[in-house]
């Protein structure tokens, strides 16, 4: 999903027309018409991301492994942050304040699973489960968007790999975290059914 997010969404012959899902996150905004889908949510991939590496290093054991990934999580993290100058005033500018609290936000939330270590069971797979379904809603906006970059380019754009990338990412994150609960669900079945033809009195 990172890299899908870094890769091309916005396909177009002309390299410097090319936007990434990143760089839409930076220019939604600024394309007329477009701001019917705000630009913070194309950085939704990039925060669930950093969020899941977290969650990917708190699974380990207290050592290095896991300072590293909550340094790695962060430093993903903080590619949501407002580009400098904008960033010193950004708590204060409408244009960048959502942008930046919500980057904090992806931060502290990253502390906090690193400190606490691995979750109870429930938990991790719905917090899996909650970054795949974010990820998702800039797939779907994408399309939103597209007829206005359209007009501004004054011509067709395509579905870039980076667009196509992150939907696998998202499908396979899906897959992975029904499979995991299935497997843990189908054992706690077969006891309760062995334990049930235990206690039958026929």
């Amino acid at each position: 999903m990172l890299l899908g997010h870094l890769l091309p969404w916005a396909a177009h012959p002309t390299s410097a027309l090319t936007r990434s899902g990143h760089e839409l996150s930076i220019s939604t905004n600024f394309t007329p018409g477009a701001g019917i889908f705000l630009n913070e949510w194309f950085l939704l991939p990039l925060w669930a991301s950093a969020v899941l590496i977290a969650l990917a290093a708190a699974s380990r054991e207290r050592g290095v492994g896991r300072w590293v990934g909550l340094g790695l999580g962060l430093l993903v993290a903080s590619l949501g942050l407002p580009a400098y100058p904008h960033l010193l005033t950004a708590y204060a500018n409408p244009d960048y304040r959502l942008q930046f609290f919500l980057t904090l936000g992806a931060f502290a939330l990253i502390v906090a699973i690193a400190l606490r270590g691995p979750l109870w069971t429930p938990l991790h797979p719905i917090l899996v489960v909650a970054c795949a379904i974010a990820t998702a809603v800039p797939l779907v906006g994408y399309f939103a968007v597209k007829p206005f970059i359209e007009a501004l380019y004054r011509g067709p754009i395509g579905v870039g790999a980076g667009w196509w990338l992150t939907l696998l990412g998202v499908g396979l994150l899906l897959v992975s975290t029904g499979a995991k609960m299935s497997h843990r669900i189908a054992p706690k079945r077969r006891i309760q059914s062995s334990s049930g033809a235990n206690t039958d009195p026929h």
